[in-house]
């Protein structure tokens, strides 16, 4: 249960819809659990990289790409809402150990196109028991419907997040 706020302590939101009584106490427990929830995701994210001899930042590149095969690195950056500058130099790392090709787009020959190789494929399928143990048990709370929802609403935050993000100091 939430404790009174401490009437000096200024609110940290002052939408209606983020306030419970004129209290932002729900809110700052949401800020945390998320927090929270991330910390266990980059964790589990962490544990698959090391288990392929890979960063964190790697393995999300090389899952998107096994499942996209010829993006471009600003494509990359987009859908993982990184730098094209920080996804070029992880592809090349990858590049360098033979699990990420490169080559030219051949519509469009200013553009690098990303791909895995068969290399990769033995990583994946080593990884996949895994990631389905722990993908099961990190989203067991969700059902279909629930599981919609989320993924409907994290889209959201995360444009929300990026707004929020361009309005710090």
């Amino acid at each position: 249960m939430a404790r009174p706020r401490d009437s000096k302590t200024p609110l940290t939101v002052s939408r209606p819809a983020l306030l419970v009584e004129g209290s932002d106490a729900r809110f700052r427990e949401l800020i945390h659990d998320l927090i929270a929830y991330g910390h266990r995701l980059d964790a589990c994210r962490d544990a698959f990289a090391g288990i392929i001899g890979v960063s964190g930042a790697q393995y999300e590149i090389l899952m998107l790409l096994s499942r996209n095969a010829g993006l471009s690195v600003s494509e990359v950056a987009v859908r993982l809402h990184r730098s094209g500058a920080f996804i070029t130099i992880e592809a090349n790392r990858l590049a360098e150990r033979g699990v990420l090709s490169k080559a030219a787009d051949p519509r469009d020959g200013r553009k690098v196109l990303l791909h895995v190789t068969a290399k990769r494929l033995g990583l994946v399928e080593r990884l996949a028991p895994h990631q389905r143990r722990i993908n099961d048990v990190l989203f067991e709370c969700l059902d279909a419907r629930r599981f919609a929802e989320l993924r409907a609403l994290a889209a959201e935050l995360v444009a929300c997040g990026d707004r929020a993000v361009a309005l710090l100091p």
